[in-house]
């Protein structure tokens, strides 16, 4: 029967040595040789009749491989399973491995030694209510409510055309026509388009519209009207330039007339305008309007709010659980759990994937303490809220519950689907217990404060990826050099 010793260096590394006698494996190799002589065909011999030791001479070693890999990850995964090991990684074959001899001729006993890295014992710390965070509860203003009632009145209001007087929040139509000096270039370039009054951003030309009405005509440079636009935006957008048009000379100056002002009239506060804009019957007053458009906004907040708390306590327990890695293993197991990975690849990214490991074993050590759990019930509960939430987006909130059935079975079968709702799912009860176990202090923040916070954050985010990004390019380029003066 196969050996196996353990030896520890330290208690983050250990060394299993194991050795598989003659008589271990002999009877597993020959009758693998049988039943590879039964079923091969070799020319001259009929199946079945190719003499066994011909068979061992053109397959033995391969087939001996075969039986040893077979028997030493058995052993090996065996034995971890059995004295209860919290490896990290995957057992690699150590340093000091002999040479093994494959030969099928004369076959004898065999060690193998590998090497494994432990996980860390430690008693999690910083999951008690002497830790507090500041929570950040955005408020949400009766202000912005009433502006998100009128805009709602706006969206759903009918659009009408006025022949008088032109406001900031009409629909110009403009016929425009290209000026050549102060008159209209005979054969220029002519165009209509639409523009929203407010969103003019020459403020002279804005100011001049508001004084005129429909039929009147200004003097505009097209190319200025409207913020943010380049000139190849213009050309196709504005002044409807096509590509069969080639290279066409336009100039800047246009004579605009009114062609059309269109002016939403504000849908009238009653219950039809609630039925069309909230739904039917969920709302059926200004009040109730603007406490249920309030709670979707505290919702998507608290939501925002709570990933950066996330982040905040995954930085604090790292802090607080200083984990010890095996780190000269993990750096030997990154670099033969991939191919062609650099040394430079894995001294570059190593802090990230040991702070990474890090938070799982944090992790891990949360869910064996406060029992969690996730049942496959309710992964596959949270894929159909997820196809619901698709089906929202494309404007099908009360989409049959046979289709989001169907389909939540179709994302079912997809076992990293299943594993990536799962994961989500467990970050969620993780994060919902630290934040039941602390102690939390709500501190009100602006909509406007918080909006900048998140910006700041997502710059900074971008900002480091982008120097990883930088970083890695300078490495490849360094390493081509490099190469090149071997060469």
């Amino acid at each position: 029967m196969p050996q196996v010793v353990r030896t520890d260096s330290d208690n983050l590394n250990t060394q299993i040595v194991l050795t598989i006698t003659k008589d271990d494996y002999e009877p597993k190799f020959k009758s693998e040789l049988n039943k590879y002589k039964n079923k091969v065909s070799m020319k001259g011999f009929r199946k079945g009749k190719t003499p066994t030791a011909l068979i061992k001479k053109m397959y033995g070693k391969r087939l001996l491989v075969d039986v040893i890999n077979e028997m030493v990850q058995n052993e090996i995964f065996s034995f971890i399973k059995e004295e209860d090991l919290n490896t990290i990684g995957q057992p690699i074959p150590a340093l000091d491995q002999p040479e093994v001899d494959f030969s099928v001729n004369e076959l004898k006993d065999m060690e193998f030694r590998f090497d494994l890295g432990l996980a860390p014992q430690f008693e999690l710390k910083g999951v008690d209510k002497g830790t507090s965070f500041d929570f950040k509860k955005v408020q949400i203003e009766d202000a912005f409510l009433t502006e998100q009632v009128e805009a709602g009145r706006k969206r759903v209001g009918e659009r009408a055309q006025m022949t008088e007087d032109i406001e900031g929040n009409d629909v110009v139509k403009l016929n425009v026509n290209e000026l050549d000096g102060k008159k209209v270039k005979k054969d220029g370039w002519a165009a209509s388009f639409s523009i929203l009054v407010d969103e003019i951003a020459d403020e002279e030309v804005k100011k001049e519209i508001l004084t005129k009405k429909a039929g009147d005509k200004v003097t505009v440079n097209v190319f200025q009207l409207e913020k943010d636009r380049d000139a190849d935006f213009v050309r196709k957008n504005m002044l409807n330039v096509q590509e069969n048009d080639g290279e066409v000379e336009i100039g800047e100056m246009f004579e605009a007339t009114i062609e059309e002002v269109n002016r939403i009239q504000l849908a009238e506060l009653n219950q039809e305008f609630f039925d069309k804009y909230m739904g039917p019957g969920k709302v059926s007053s200004v009040e109730e309007m603007k406490e249920m458009i309030k709670a979707d906004y505290v919702a998507h907040y608290d939501k925002q709010a709570d990933a950066l708390m996330f982040r905040d306590f995954n930085e604090m327990l790292l802090e607080k659980n200083e984990l010890p890695l095996p780190d000269d293993f993990l750096k030997r197991w990154l670099k033969t759990s991939e191919q062609n990975v650099r040394d430079a690849d894995v001294e570059e990214g190593y802090d990230e994937f040991a702070k990474s490991l890090r938070w799982s074993l944090i992790r891990g050590e949360l869910i064996k303490k406060f029992n969690l759990e996730v049942t496959d019930d309710e992964v596959f509960e949270g894929i159909k809220e997820q196809v619901r939430g698709m089906f929202k987006q494309y404007g099908m909130a009360d989409a049959d519950e046979l289709i989001v059935l169907n389909t939540a079975n179709r994302m079912a079968e997809d076992k990293e689907q299943m594993n990536k709702v799962y994961g989500e799912m467990m970050n969620e009860k993780v994060f919902k217990t630290i934040k039941g176990e602390i102690t939390l202090n709500e501190t009100p923040i602006s909509r406007d404060d918080f909006d900048t916070l998140l910006q700041e954050e997502r710059a900074k985010a971008e900002a480091a990826q982008a120097a990883a990004q930088a970083q890695s390019i300078v490495n490849t380029e360094a390493e081509e050099v490099e190469a090149e003066e071997v060469e």
